[in-house]
């Protein structure tokens, strides 16, 4: 949709237009304050209502003031028209046909066709990088702040998680380790010297009993080598003591038997038992403290290693976190339906193929501005431009292209002299104290419009008055 006609009585430092526009874009000409930013109020006012409304939306003196505006339809919406009246006291709108608002209220009716028709392209343009970024995620309507501020609250979180594990990897890092003392208990010297006197006494006992078990080889074979031998003669040589002999034979035998078996066990126990080397206690004794240091050593290099896996375990759980909230915000800003192909953003501001949007030119600017004014406003397909005095003639192409590409409709105010807009062929419609004098877009049969004669002269001097209108 469209304005096709509008007509304004009384509003701001409008007196009275009538304009009828015949191309995609409308130029309002003219010096500072003589109406011209008014006339695009004006068609806000009308569209929005009494929310949009300035202080004293009348012209000062006046009474009564009137916005009408003429749209044309779609198809499903039939041509229909805007009518605000305003007084000082009351504000009333109407909408004719009344069949187009199909039962709702003029008011509701309107506020589902309008966007955001305030909404500026050029201003955009020069405003603060994160103001734009506020006003396209409010376009594509998501919120990323809270997911912004998540973010920096785990980033923060795992900085700090990062700094402890830097600390404790330097502290694993400075730390001696010795693989071959197994020993994880300190070494206590009551303890060795127990361990020490346990082994002379094993030591000792062996000794002794390897001595004992000599002694009763010595017995034995003294008895095979001496006792027998003389016992034998003294049977021979002393018959009458034969019974007796025998009897000490038999003995002596079975106890040269037994001392034997007894040997021979023995023997095999001593065999069996091994003797401690003391000369390693001893060591250990005299490196005791030393070996004591290397334990604690390697205690503290265990107990640091585990410290440093728990808080590396903390700091990948931090950072799986931040990963997904950013994964998070990068699924939620692809799902958006972003306007203008390319355009992304951080929390700077906006992107545009991935370079800040203050970093492109001119004309990108203005085709991304715009593409976003025209995404504000898909109905009510009019979008206006204020200071439009600072578009170059390229820029100002690009904007009359896009609006004739995308069918838009764009307002623009710039600031000329009657000499200018005479110089410059008369391009759009001159303001003068709040009157649309000239231009092919003005309807001069209004009866309410009293217009200023159009002379040169007159035109030339406007300056002042605008100056003095400027005031209000």
């Amino acid at each position: 949709m469209h304005v096709t006609e509008l007509t304004v009585d009384n509003i701001m430092k409008i007196k009275a237009i009538h304009i009828k526009p015949r191309s995609e874009v409308i130029t309002l000409q003219g010096e500072n304050g003589v109406g011209k930013s008014s006339v695009l109020n004006s068609l806000i006012m009308g569209f929005k209502g009494k929310k949009e409304f300035p202080e004293e939306p009348l012209r000062r003196g006046s009474k009564k003031g009137s916005i009408k505006i003429a749209i044309d339809g779609d198809d499903d919406i039939p041509p229909f028209t805007i009518t605000s009246t305003i007084t000082d006291k009351t504000t009333n709108l109407t909408i004719e046909p009344t069949k187009v608002l199909a039962g709702e209220t003029p008011r509701s009716f309107l506020d589902k066709l309008i966007g955001k028709i305030s909404f500026d392209p050029l201003a955009f343009i020069n405003q603060e990088g994160k103001k734009q970024r506020r006003v396209l995620m409010d376009l594509i309507g998501i919120d990323v702040d809270e997911l912004d501020r998540e973010e920096k609250a785990v980033y923060d979180e795992r900085t700090v998680k990062g700094r402890e594990l830097k600390s404790a990897q330097t502290r694993v890092d400075g730390l001696k380790v010795y693989p071959d003392v197994r020993e994880v208990e300190e070494i206590k010297v009551g303890e060795l010297s127990k361990k020490l006197q346990d082994a002379m006494q094993l030591n000792q006992n062996i000794s002794n009993r390897t001595k004992a078990n000599e002694t009763l080889k010595e017995v034995a074979l003294f008895i095979k080598d001496t006792e027998i031998p003389k016992t034998e003669k003294e049977i021979k040589r002393i018959e009458e003591e034969l019974a007796n002999a025998k009897i000490n034979l038999r003995k002596l035998t079975e106890e040269l038997s037994d001392k034997r078996d007894k040997y021979k066990t023995e023997k095999e126990v001593i065999a069996g038992l091994e003797p401690i080397d003391i000369d390693e206690i001893n060591e250990s004794m005299a490196n005791i403290e030393s070996t004591n240091i290397k334990i604690r050593a390697n205690n503290t290099y265990k107990s640091e290693q585990l410290a440093l896996k728990s808080i590396q375990a903390e700091y990948d759980k931090i950072d799986a976190n931040l990963e997904s909230i950013r994964t998070k915000r990068i699924n939620l800003i692809q799902s958006a339906n972003i306007p203008v192909p390319g355009l992304t953003f951080d929390e700077d501001g906006l992107l545009y193929n991935d370079i800040p949007l203050s970093q492109c030119s001119d004309g990108e600017k203005l085709m991304i501005s715009m593409g976003i004014s025209m995404a504000l406003n898909p109905t009510m397909r009019v979008v206006m431009v204020k200071d439009a005095s600072l578009l170059g003639p390229k820029n100002r192409k690009i904007l009359e292209q896009m609006c004739k590409d995308k069918d838009f409709q764009c307002w623009l105010e710039v600031v000329a002299s009657a000499d200018q807009y005479e110089k410059n062929g008369k391009i759009g419609i001159l303001i003068v104290e709040g009157q649309a004098v000239m231009g092919d877009e003005v309807i001069n049969d209004v009866p309410e419009q009293k217009l200023l004669p159009v002379k040169k002269q007159s035109l030339k001097n406007t300056s002042r008055a605008a100056e003095k209108d400027e005031e209000w």
